[in-house]
């Protein structure tokens, strides 16, 4: 029975370390998308400077492709990033499943050690009884 309970703990320290894991990579996540909106608003800006300046007009083509640029990549680390999280979430359910498995093995172990001790005590009192029934009628 001890064994359950070691499993038990072992099973509830892998789904531990898979939500730790799992945040982590979620606010490696937000922080992409922090950094992605931080892109935008400064476009936003280069782009109301530039409307008042000709020089910078004229930049402001190449400037907007490299943003694009900029924005796609933060883009494919976020994908690559949600698809390890996907991945984390599966085993995080196994190892629940697993986990569940484990704690209904203990309760099935938990109510047949209560009813084999009641079954026990229920023998000893009948013994009782017989012994008294058996030593008052002589």
């Amino acid at each position: 029975m001890k064994s359950l309970h070691t499993l038990l703990k072992v099973a509830q320290r892998r789904m531990d370390e898979l939500g730790i894991e799992a945040a982590k990579i979620q606010q490696q996540v937000e922080e992409h998308r922090g950094r992605q909106a931080a892109i935008i608003a400064r476009e936003k800006q280069e782009i109301a400077a530039a409307a008042g300046n000709p020089m910078f007009a004229s930049m402001l083509p190449a400037y907007r492709l490299r943003v694009k640029w900029q924005i796609d990549e933060v883009q494919q680390q976020v994908k690559s990033l949600d698809s390890v999280l996907i991945g984390i979430r599966e085993k995080l359910q196994e190892a629940y499943v697993e986990k569940s498995k484990f704690e209904q093995l203990i309760e099935q172990g938990d109510k047949r050690a209560t009813a084999e001790r009641a079954a026990r005590e229920q023998a000893m009192l009948d013994e009782v009884a017989i012994n008294r029934a058996g030593s008052a009628g002589k």
